[in-house]
């Protein structure tokens, strides 16, 4: 049985989700938001076994509690698409308007469409989603679609930053999203859920 829980932060209201295979007790984190206690007490109040930290790209605001997801379990692979390893391997910020000071990530493993990513009992199918930013990524697993700051409920990504692409996000999102099936869960960076037939019928932006 799977158990997705989510908490957002107070400062930009980023999501983050704890992602748990309630048989094994396996889990990831998908996205470090800015207060990361609220997702390392999930993970312990669940008993979970964190198998690796999962990211949809690497805004400060998604990966600011990096550091301390990492002091917690120190051990566990960093996954990132490799459009945006070097901000987690090397700190490198994704935006010239955020520099960011983050330690490097000892150990970075990338998200590769088309590849399944295995963490433990867990097993999530990769979309390279870009738009918002050059290595955004919506992560699959079960019914559930974990799209980042590519879909929202009753919005999309922005795209005015100089490293992002308007056309190639709505080209991401009716290509990659769009095709699931309605009853599919949207699960995003910002916001309330969704799903896909939601946003089918009344995504302005769509």
């Amino acid at each position: 049985m799977l158990h997705v829980e989510g908490t957002a932060d107070s400062q930009f209201g980023t999501n983050a989700y704890l992602v748990l295979d309630e048989e094994s007790g396996d889990a990831v984190i998908i996205d470090a938001h800015l207060e990361p206690d609220l997702i390392v007490e999930q993970a312990r109040a669940r008993g979970a076994t964190v198998r690796a930290i999962l990211l949809t790209h690497t805004d400060v605001d998604h990966i600011g509690g990096l550091a301390r997801l990492l002091q917690e379990w120190p051990d566990v692979p960093v996954a990132v698409h490799d459009a945006e390893r070097e901000v987690v391997a090397e700190g490198k910020p994704l935006r010239r308007q955020w520099p960011i000071e983050l330690p490097a990530a000892p150990r970075v493993e990338s998200l590769v469409e088309g590849e399944n990513f295995r963490a433990g009992s867990l097993v999530f199918e990769v979309f390279h989603t870009p738009g918002h930013s050059p290595g955004g990524v919506t992560l699959k697993i079960g019914n559930h679609l974990f799209t980042g700051d590519a879909l929202f409920a009753g919005s999309i990504g922005r795209s005015d930053f100089h490293n992002s692409d308007g056309r190639l996000l709505l080209e991401s999102i009716k290509s990659k999203l769009m095709t699931h099936p309605d009853e599919f869960l949207v699960l995003s960076g910002h916001g309330p859920a969704s799903t896909i037939g939601q946003e089918r019928r009344y995504n302005p932006f769509l």
